[in-house]
């Protein structure tokens, strides 16, 4: 029986192995700059996560030797067996998941045509894996292979899977960037900082009129500060918003709205905009999809991200594996860090921290920074830790009855971040450059607590998701307290903070300077192509728009439309009372999702599949 245990538990390991080093070269492949660990962590972690279902497959060989022929039935044959049922099946789901997040966007159809040839081809797959493995591997007289015993085979294959994956070792990485471009330059520019808080609601503020004091210190710099009172994000999740915080771009036309998605290098970014103007530029982003691999780094002179505590021992290029991900999903659901931050995110201190290092670094001379915070996003912890915490991988639909307790969470969750903040302020007072200063507080989404019927965000652009705070200090604290009701958005950030720093804005942007004498919008357009879910939405100062996808997972109405100045919580849809209105609105959002496409960047990563471009058209993003 030991011989069969033993069959099982090498075939299952040699199965991982080869999974996790054939994954871990194509995540490397795909973009080294992720780091090299992958090959090697992908062959050590799956082999011994797949090596947990080796003694049952084993066990299962042997009670089969049992009841026939056990001189036909041997460890030599279960090994191949086990290897078969293990290899395979786990092989054919990495594929899967990498195709239908990578290539479809997580927009395939079943039952569609391509949802059809693509599981048909996984099938065949499948098929020819598994005779291929059968017929290298089979127990035969005729062959070397066939001759080896399974511990032979076991160890060889093991070997040669860390042969393959320990070179990878040292390559790779986050590129190199160049030396500070401000050195020696005027020190007496204003110092540029622009703060980016994750999953940050702007009525969850205290400037913003909340009932709650959640932010003091917020409250303080915004008597300092010119407060835009109805600014709204672009987009409902963290890539294609902070691509159009970055870049002035709808996301449309930066093209960086898919998860596998990078910036794209034909676009000009707001690092690239200062390092050209002689400040120096730095990043410090708490967010993994904001990270370097993603391009994000464009532009930049020392942009890093500053990496959550992984599980496991992994780092992020190994942290991209499909059944690393997988398993740290069950880890939550099972045993969830409910007192470490750091094992999801960095929190305010630390961030702040490294904001003040970078700082020390560059005070003396003009320099740009780009900091976000990640306080708000989900997991909400209880503050002080206590051992209470709520997360979208451990619990993806709470029952509704939470939402209060969630978002007092929530609520904790900015105080603490608030706290962090003021820290930051007080520290540049003491080190002369607050005064001086041009400083940006915004976010780039807000978060839902059963408002309309979902938790957390990025599947709907109703305003608990795309109403962002924005605050921006002037040098000298010049107009500090004003407040302005005109129409903001994120594509305006960009050239505010250029304007403000007398720095030439790039060609390409397409927002407008909020301090300068641009007129106010009609209304801002906002897109979401995200978890099968795409929206467009044009919101003014008095009707609101929102259409859907027909069948969209998160189950919105195709088309909604609010009186957003007397239903500001968007409760009341009169699409099918307001005929006249309705048409007028769909011809300026039709216009607006066009003109936003317009002179759209490339892809980096690949060119819109088939299912995306039927859906774009349906919208009107696309022509026919």
């Amino acid at each position: 029986m030991l011989n069969y245990l033993l069959a099982g538990l090498g075939a299952a390991l040699v199965a991982g192995a080869l999974v996790g080093l054939g994954e871990g070269l194509s995540v490397f492949f795909g973009d080294p700059a992720v780091g090299s660990t992958g090959p090697l962590y992908g062959v050590v972690f799956y082999a011994a996560l797949l090596g947990l279902a080796g003694p049952g497959l084993g066990l299962v060989g042997w009670i089969a030797s049992r009841l026939r022929d056990p001189g036909r039935i041997s460890p030599r044959w279960t090994w191949v067996m086990s290897l078969i049922a293990t290899l395979v099946p786990v092989a054919v789901v990495v594929v899967r998941f990498r195709i239908v997040r990578d290539v479809f966007h997580e927009k395939l159809a079943l039952t569609s045509g391509a949802g059809i040839g693509v599981h048909l081809g996984l099938v065949a797959l499948a098929a020819v894996l598994a005779g291929g493995l059968w017929f290298a591997l089979r127990p035969s007289e005729r062959t070397p292979l066939g001759r080896a015993s399974a511990p032979v085979l076991t160890g060889a294959l093991l070997a040669a899977a860390l042969v393959i994956a320990a070179p990878f070792l040292g390559l790779g990485g986050e590129a190199q960037l160049p030396k500070g471009s401000g050195a020696g330059g005027d020190a007496t520019r204003a110092p540029v900082i622009l703060i980016m808080v994750d999953t940050l609601r702007a009525d969850r503020l205290t400037p913003y009129g909340y009932a709650k004091d959640t932010s003091p210190h917020l409250a303080a710099f915004a008597k300092d500060a010119v407060v835009f009172e109805k600014a709204f994000a672009q987009a409902s999740w963290t890539r294609p918003s902070t691509a159009t915080l970055l870049t002035s771009l709808p996301p449309s036309a930066h093209a960086t709205m898919y998860k596998p998605d990078r910036l794209p290098e034909s676009v000009e970014s707001v690092g690239e905009v200062f390092t050209a103007a002689k400040y120096t530029t730095g990043g410090r982003v708490t967010n993994y999809n904001i990270a370097p691999y993603f391009n994000f780094a464009q532009g930049f002179d020392d942009y890093r991200y500053l990496e959550p505590d992984y599980y496991w021992w992994a780092d992020e290029g190994s942290s991209k594996l499909s059944l690393y991900n997988l398993a740290r999903v069950v880890r939550e659901r099972v045993a969830p860090s409910k007192d470490r931050p750091a094992f999801y995110y960095q929190d305010a201190q630390v961030t702040t921290d490294a904001a003040l290092t970078w700082i020390d670094a560059h005070k003396e001379e003009p320099f740009f920074l780009f900091l976000t915070y990640m306080d708000p996003h989900d997991p909400y912890f209880a503050r002080p830790l206590n051992g209470e915490a709520w997360s979208r991988a451990a619990t993806l639909d709470p029952d509704p009855k939470l939402a209060g307790r969630l978002s007092d969470l929530y609520d904790g969750e900015i105080t603490y971040w608030d706290e962090h903040f003021g820290r930051l302020v007080a520290e540049l007072k003491k080190r002369g450059l607050y005064d001086r200063a041009v400083i940006a507080v915004t976010s780039d989404h807000g978060e839902e607590f059963q408002e309309h019927g979902g938790w957390w965000h990025g599947t709907t652009l109703y305003e608990e998701q795309i109403h962002v705070p924005l605050l921006v200090k002037r040098p000298g604290n010049a107009d500090g307290g004003k407040r302005v009701k005109a129409l903001a958005q994120l594509m305006d950030v960009a050239p505010t903070l250029a304007a403000q720093a007398g720095v030439a804005p790039a060609a390409s942007w397409r927002g407008r300077d909020l301090l300068g004498d641009s007129p106010e919008p009609a209304a801002i357009f906002a897109e979401e192509d995200h978890q099968g879910n795409v929206l467009r939405a044009l919101r003014g100062q008095e009707w609101k728009i929102i259409e859907a996808n027909a069948g969209n997972p998160r189950g919105l109405a195709p088309v909604e439309l609010y009186r957003i100045d007397q239903d500001p919580g968007e409760q009341r849809n009169v699409a099918q009372d307001q005929g006249e209105v309705l048409a007028g609105q769909q011809k300026a959002l039709e216009d607006a999702s066009k003109g936003a496409i317009q002179n759209a960047a490339k892809r980096d990563s690949q060119e819109i599949d088939e299912d995306s471009q039927r859906l774009l058209k349906e919208l009107g993003y696309i022509e026919e």
